[in-house]
This record gives C-alpha cells, sequence and structure tokens, in this order.
C-alpha cells in the first residue's frame, strides 16, 4: 500500500471541503508537535444585548442591585474570534460580568501557541473565569480541522436534539399568566422561573395550572429557604397543584440531609445544583435528590464527566446557565447530545435576547433544541450584530 506524508496544513488548506463533509482520515505520522496550527491573534468584542420584554421580575420585585435579574441584560460579554495560521478561526463567549483585563491574560498566554499542542479540558489558563470562552473556541478550530461537530470531540452523538424549558424571573400572578401562555405558544413543555424567600409562589404556579394545564414548573429558590422544616409547608402546598416539574435548591446545598428528608416526604423531584463530580457522587450516595442542575465548568469535557456521575447514580441531568448567548449556547447543545442521560429542560435560553449574536439562531421547535451537525460548533458569529451591540 501506498505511504502518504501530507501535513495538517496541506490538509487544512487544500481540504476543507471534503473536512466539512466528514472527518479528515490522517496518516500516523501527521499528529503531534511536528504539526502546527498557531494562534496568531485573537480578536475581542464586548456587547451588551437585551432580553426581550417581560423576561425579568415583575415590577414589584424589581431591586436594581448588581446582582439582581435586571442586570443579567445589562452586564457585557465578550466574544471572541481566535485566528490560527491556518486560516481557521474559532469562537467564544465569556459569561457576563468579566473584566477585560482579565480576559485579556488569557490572550497574552495564548498567543504563539500550537493548539495541538493544548490540553483542551485541562487548559489551565491564568483566568480561570473568563477560560470557559477560550476553550470552546479551541474546540471549535479543532472540530473545524478535521471535520467533526464538537460534540464528536466530547465522545459521540448520543441525542441530536436537546431539551430545553422557557424561563422568567420571579413573576406575579397576572405576568406570569402572559408568561405561560408564551410557553404554550412555543410548544415549550416546561416553564423555569425564580422565587425568593417570602414570594407567594404557589399562587403564581397556580395560575400557571388555570392558563396551561399540561405545562409543568420548575421553580428555582437559589437556597433561600433555611431548613428543610420551614420550606415543607409550602412544598406540600405546591404538591397538591399538580404541576411542578421539580424544586430547584429550595436549601443550602450542604445539607445533604435536609434534601433527603424532601425527596422522601414529597411528591415532586428535587434537585440539586453541582458542577463537581464529587458533589454529585455526594448527593447521590446521600440519595438527597432525583435530578442533577450541572455546568461545564471547568472544561466542556466535565459537563460529560458531571452527566455521567449522575447517569451511574440513575440521575437524569440538564445543563444550567447564566442566561448567555448564541456562541455558549452553542456550546452547551453540543455537550447535552454527547451526554445520553442530558433529557430534563437545558437552561438553552439565548433566544430570549433581542439578537443571539449568531447568524442563524440555534432551532428550537416543540420545547427541544436541535444540535448543529457543521464541523466545530456548527454555528456562524453574526459580524453586523456585533456591531450592533458593542460597547465601549
Amino acid at each position: 500500500m501506498a505511504q502518504f506524508s501530507f501535513s495538517r496544513r496541506q490538509l487544512i488548506a487544500g481540504s476543507m471541503t471534503a473536512a466539512a463533509a466528514g472527518l479528515v482520515t490522517l496518516p500516523f505520522d501527521v499528529a503531534g508537535k511536528s504539526e502546527r496550527i498557531t494562534i496568531t491573534k485573537i480578536e475581542l468584542f464586548k456587547v451588551v444585548v437585551p432580553f426581550q420584554d417581560d423576561v425579568v421580575n415583575s415590577k414589584e420585585y424589581l431591586t436594581w442591585a448588581e446582582d439582581s435579574l435586571e442586570m443579567v441584560d445589562k452586564t457585557p460579554h465578550f466574544m471572541l474570534k481566535v485566528h490560527t495560521d491556518s486560516g481557521i478561526f474559532g469562537i467564544g463567549e465569556t459569561a457576563r460580568g468579566i473584566q477585560r483585563k482579565d480576559v485579556q491574560k488569557n490572550v497574552d498566554y495564548l498567543v504563539g501557541k500550537n493548539v495541538l499542542d493544548l490540553n483542551l479540558p485541562r487548559l489551565n489558563l491564568p483566568h480561570e473565569r473568563s477560560g470557559e470562552a477560550f476553550e470552546v473556541a479551541l474546540y471549535d478550530i479543532v472540530g473545524k480541522a478535521v471535520g467533526w461537530p464538537v460534540y464528536q470531540l466530547l465522545g459521540g452523538l448520543a441525542q441530536d436534539k436537546v431539551a430545553v424549558n422557557y424561563w422568567c424571573g420571579r413573576k406575579n400572578v397576572e405576568d406570569i399568566k402572559r408568561v405561560a401562555e408564551r410557553c404554550v405558544a412555543g410548544g415549550f413543555k416546561v416553564l423555569k422561573m425564580k422565587s425568593s424567600f417570602g414570594d407567594p409562589v404557589a399562587k403564581t404556579v397556580e395560575a400557571v395550572a388555570k392558563v396551561a394545564p399540561d405545562l409543568r414548573v420548575n421553580v428555582d429558590f437559589n437556597t433561600y429557604y433555611p431548613d428543610m422544616e420551614s420550606f415543607m409547608p409550602l412544598g406540600r402546598e405546591m404538591d397538591d397543584i399538580g404541576n411542578m416539574h421539580t424544586f430547584e435548591d429550595p436549601i443550602p446545598r450542604a445539607d445533604l440531609w435536609g434534601y433527603y428528608k424532601l425527596s422522601e416526604l414529597l411528591k415532586t423531584p428535587i434537585t440539586l445544583t453541582f458542577d463537581q463530580p464529587a458533589k454529585i457522587f455526594e448527593a447521590a450516595k446521600a440519595q438527597a435528590c432525583r435530578y442533577i442542575n450541572t455546568y461545564q465548568r471547568p472544561s466542556l469535557a466535565q459537563f460529560v464527566t458531571n452527566s455521567a456521575v449522575a447517569e451511574a447514580a440513575g440521575m437524569p441531568v440538564w445543563h444550567g446557565s447564566g442566561v448567555n448567548l448564541g456562541v455558549l449556547d452553542a456550546s452547551f447543545a453540543h455537550t447535552c447530545a454527547a451526554s445520553p442521560n442530558a433529557t430534563l429542560p437545558s437552561d438553552i435560553l439565548s433566544y430570549l435576547r433581542v439578537h443571539t449574536l449568531l447568524v442563524k439562531p440555534l432551532e428550537i421547535a416543540d420545547g427541544y433544541v436541535t444540535v448543529p451537525h457543521g464541523p466545530g460548533l456548527g454555528v456562524e458569529m453574526d459580524e453586523d450584530a456585533l456591531k450592533r451591540f458593542a460597547v465601549s
């Protein structure tokens, strides 16, 4: 058999059409330190993209504190374009509220590095919190280089559609009716809403049942109740309404005994939010919950690992978020696609913004997002939108 010795650069430059169609078969000797996809520059775009109307808290719950829901769509994100000498670039997105000087630390570290030398699940970047954006962009580059969707780099496709929920802040009885009607019109099966200590949340959930009887409700309590005894009366009242999907984080997460008792005494499934495998294992061992809300910090591969730990305990998961823009949401879709038990509706919520910053938004229908199947993330950033929503 004839021996071929194409470099990775030749394959990338000369076979991008073939790469886009599927896996490029690489000879044994092309992968490694002798081959290079060198990062030449990284562009940063600071943006603020507002929510659509009627998403965040009802009027009486407005606080305007810096950490409140009203600030979510007023706080900047950085969008990234990581360029390489191969002509391929990857796109990424930071969580909100990160400072440029911190993002720049990672830029300075990565420029000049060979993408093929980097350990993507363990980048160990100087600024960890903004590292997610760079990791997403690097997975995008590698996927484009070999013609694979990101989910293939994470272990393969387990599901090509990922369940998503509708989302809103703290709502009063009248406002939640409009939200519920939008849910039904959009084909969503689950509405996730926020609640704080003392909110008349049972009346709000009951209002949903009246206007949308088939819609399930997830209430995220953000651990506002101090202990199991203080939450139990409300839990029982909401159990009796009959439309609950889950109670999310009602009491402090460290109180696994309290969660065990809630899971034992209430009909509605309990959810705990953890982003570390050891914490998920402890929760499973304590029989503290039936569902897990997890995240992809510090890496996309970590979400798949977290999901696998939960799966071993027989628990489904969903992907949490900070109500992001389209690039991060695309990465969430890929990590869920590679996780067979990521079957609960995830927080893939960029559709709530006035723009996702993608040329073609993620396709959401009947409560599911279709996973992009193109190389890398399979999505493209909208250059005009970047300019439109740019801030200094």
